[in-house]
């Protein structure tokens, strides 16, 4: 991304939406240039800041959020980073490595691996409320109803 002429202040500005104007102003202003690049040029950062003024800041405020330069501590990490127990793909039978991982702790006595025949396959069953009996009804019922 270029960041010298005012023809790519409209680039700068949709490549970091997410940023207020005092943030564009720290990071531009702050930038270190390689060796064989130009500086910023002073005017661009101006016009940079403005233009987030008018869009990102307004929004910002329309939300009733305020424009500083730092985040918020509280980043709504939830939404970023699962709880725990929670995995973005469906986890079914034993996991490939999972074995091989807890050999040596098998070995030394620190764990088991037992398989469980009658288990479903998933593994949300042993999560904390899980409804172990009603997915074992469910599973059983759609096994039934294929063979």
């Amino acid at each position: 991304m270029d960041k010298y002429a005012p023809d790519d202040i409209p680039n700068i500005n949709s490549t970091c939406f997410k940023l207020n104007s005092l943030q564009l102003q720290a990071l531009l202003q702050n930038y270190h240039c390689a060796p064989d690049e130009p500086f910023v040029p002073a005017d661009l950062i101006e016009n940079v800041v403005a233009v987030a003024e008018n869009t990102a800041d307004e929004l910002a405020r329309s939300d009733g959020r305020e424009v500083r330069l730092e985040e918020d501590p509280d980043l709504q990490l939830p939404f970023l980073l699962p709880e725990d127990g929670y995995s973005c793909d469906v986890v079914r039978n034993v996991p490939s490595g999972l074995q091989e991982f807890l050999d040596p702790l098998c070995q030394r006595g620190f764990c088991r691996l037992i398989p469980h025949p009658r288990s479903p396959g998933t593994w949300t069953i042993y999560f904390e409320g899980a409804d172990y009996e009603s997915h074992l009804l469910r599973e059983n019922t759609e096994l039934a109803s294929i063979v």
